[in-house]
């Protein structure tokens, strides 16, 4: 029997929001707290071998007693390594019901967390159980296994701060991709106080599996003049451009109340992304969904030629 099938992480945070995003952070003294010596030893080294083998485990991202928010189920799908701690990259399995705080505090013992002081703490432990018969049991999974997750597609939002409602219409867009499983970097989630933003965004174009550029007209102005940090990140991904003129890693997302659309010099003739407010946004924005995991519309069936 596999690893995977038979331990599983467990994640636990007192911040209220910790799980709302899609990454968090870690400190290194709070790894392998609750973990029995014999299990900590499978993954004592906590190098890239040892970092794969945690990830390939099921987690249980939860919060600490007094937050009274539901626990929920899903994979680690980054671990990175960084000056204070561990940050860590994740998604929700959306076959697995959330746990409420009061059914996460009945099943305790069988997940194998103390309930008087584990329970009251911020920390990453491994247990030996078997995560997924545990929710079978209790009617939250319909079979009894998860089978290791494939990493969701990392995809960073580069957009201009036009107002405040444009910021939330970014943040709207960033929570609907990740509640269809698509990994969301976007600044608003993942930049701290004191962070270097030019670090952030070099960062986040380079790891990024694909690029939403919300190009309304303040952003293609501001790209074509090299302005603030959509210039920057124009400067970054041009090159790229350049040397891979057949990559889809930048989409171009339209958000324009003029006619015609306006694209930043870099992306003219590449096919966009209306998502301008209007009837066709729905579709459009579900044609964006399916593209970002690869999911192709079937073509027809080719038919028989006509007799003569």
């Amino acid at each position: 029997m596999s690893l995977h099938q038979t331990h599983y992480n467990l994640l636990i945070s007192g911040n209220d929001q910790a799980w709302e995003g899609s990454s968090w952070r870690m400190e290194y003294d709070r790894v392998f707290e609750y973990t029995v010596p014999t299990v900590k030893q499978l993954f004592a080294k906590l190098d890239d071998a040892a970092l794969n083998k945690l990830m390939e485990l099921p987690t249980l991202f939860a919060y600490e007693r007094f937050v009274d928010k539901p626990a929920c189920v899903g994979r680690i799908t980054k671990i990175a390594r960084r000056q204070d701690g561990f940050s860590i990259t994740f998604a929700f399995d959306t076959a697995v019901a959330s746990l409420t705080p009061d059914l996460f505090t009945r099943m305790l013992e069988e997940l194998d967390i103390d309930s008087k002081w584990e329970v009251n703490r911020s920390h990453w432990a491994v247990k030996n159980v078997d995560l997924a018969e545990v929710l079978h049991r209790a009617g939250l999974l319909r079979v009894p296994t998860l089978g290791p997750g494939a990493a969701p597609p990392r995809v960073f939002i580069s957009y201009s701060w036009d107002s405040p409602e444009h910021q939330a219409w970014v943040a709207q867009l960033g929570l609907v991709l990740r509640k269809h499983g698509v990994d969301v970097i976007l600044d608003q989630w993942h930049v701290k106080p004191g962070q270097d933003l030019a670090q952030f965004m070099a960062d986040s174009v380079r790891d990024s599996d694909r690029v939403l550029l919300i190009c309304t007209e303040n952003y293609v102005r501001k790209a074509r003049e090299r302005t603030g940090g959509v210039g920057y990140e124009h400067m970054l991904l041009t090159p790229q451009l350049m040397r891979e003129l057949s990559t889809t890693k930048f989409v171009p997302v339209v958000r324009q109340a003029s006619l015609p659309r306006m694209l930043p010099d870099e992306m003219a003739g590449r096919l966009y992304v209306d998502l301008s407010d209007g009837a066709q946004y729905q579709t459009s924005l579900q044609s964006l969904i399916r593209d970002l995991h690869n999911i192709a519309l079937p073509l027809p069936p080719v038919g028989r030629p006509p007799s003569r």
